[in-house]
């Protein structure tokens, strides 16, 4: 096709809008809803907030890894998720689109599919959802609005550019699973080290929680300390609140009482508590480990807005085990978290790399060996 062909998204692909599903079906044996919350802001896959659903999915609502989902609504004003599109992984086996999101469906022209993807991913097809929303409240876009973007031809740099854009995608796919298989195996460790030479205590009498501080905008430097709140890191500070590395308990909001981990000294915002360890053997790591399996969000009140009662969870019990447990606990897990801390962290790495890649893929002006020279030197 010439490069100055009006090509559209509608040329290539029509769609298939998801219906609403039944609630009290959520969690029985079925395929996953590929609702809002399995699509990151701004597009990609979410695996955080997955759900099953038990209830009727026909099979023009169904996704197998590799088909592509959209988002036509948003319930915020950033609109970070309108327009945003997210692949079934390889993990998923199949899901189903609700009545937010709509299935995208190649059955026209021929078009290399993960072509699509990447151009759905950049920066300016983000400002055209932006700037072709609709509503005040809750937003959309209309799906003529969606097919009527345009499509560059595919000429050999920008093919080149998307083969480079998979093999980043395929390892931050491979770091993720490394990251979770060995926070998996931590926390199997701590269990088996908890039951087998454990004892219930009150958190309060191991750890303290901390209140973070809140970080004004004339405050904000950037920096290298990582920023954390109830949601994981938020950003960058140049100074940390934290000694060490550490536990960071969600304090407010929807992931109050969550337990993130920070590889380091760190800035703890308002939003969540840091940890003063007490427990002259216990270390920064079992801590972590044990305030993952007190469930912690158990605790949390149902209000508007969601809150941890410190004192209510200083009172908790929790699983300690004895000291000679916790000293050669901690000696087999800390490897562990080390090897996922390095994974999320080339993860994170990749993800900017592919944030300075994705614009040229629109205007076509980067060659490939170029791009390829960005992730050698800063890999």
């Amino acid at each position: 096709m010439a490069e100055n062909a009006e090509a559209r998204l509608g040329d290539f692909l029509s769609l298939q809008r998801g219906t609403t599903y039944k609630s009290s079906l959520l969690g029985d044996s079925g395929p996953v809803l590929l609702g809002l919350a399995s699509i990151q802001r701004n597009g990609g896959f979410r695996s955080d907030a997955l759900k099953t659903y038990g209830g009727d999915s026909p099979n023009k609502l169904l996704l197998r890894p590799g088909d592509m989902y959209v988002s036509l609504k948003d319930v915020t004003q950033s609109a970070d998720l309108l327009g945003a599109v997210a692949r079934v992984p390889s993990s998923v086996q199949v899901g189903r689109v609700t009545q937010d999101t709509v299935k995208l469906i190649f059955d026209k022209m021929e078009i290399r599919q993960s072509y699509i993807y990447w151009l759905l991913r950049t920066p300016q097809y983000r400002k055209y959802c932006h700037s072709h929303s609709n509503g005040t409240t809750n937003l959309s876009l209309s799906r003529e609005d969606f097919l009527a973007y345009p499509v560059p031809s595919l000429t050999p740099d920008r093919a080149a550019l998307v083969d480079l854009l998979e093999v980043m995608e395929a390892k931050v796919v491979v770091n993720e699973r490394i990251a979770q298989s060995c926070l998996a195996l931590a926390r199997s460790l701590y269990e088996e080290a908890a039951c087998g030479a454990g004892e219930e205590v009150e958190l309060g009498k191991v750890v303290t929680l901390k209140y973070g501080k809140a970080l004004r905008e004339p405050d904000r430097r950037p920096g290298p300390i990582p920023v954390f709140g109830c949601t994981g890191q938020v950003g960058w500070h140049d100074l940390g609140l934290t000694a060490q590395a550490g536990p960071v308990v969600g304090r407010k909001g929807a992931n109050a009482g969550w337990v993130s981990w920070s590889s380091q000294s760190c800035w703890v915002i308002d939003t969540a508590f840091f940890v003063d360890i007490s427990c002259e053997y216990l270390t920064p790591e079992v801590a972590y480990l044990m305030l993952e399996a007190a469930r912690l969000s158990g605790l949390v009140g149902d209000s508007a807005v969601p809150g941890l009662n410190r004192d209510a969870a200083h009172n908790h019990l929790v699983r300690l085990p004895n000291q000679a447990a916790a000293l050669e606990l901690s000696n087999r897990v800390k490897p562990l978290m080390l090897r996922s801390t390095q994974s999320q962290y080339e993860s994170r790495q990749l993800a900017t790399l592919r944030d300075t890649l994705l614009p040229q893929l629109m205007s076509g002006k980067l060659r490939v060996r170029d791009a390829e020279k960005i992730v050698e030197d800063a890999v």
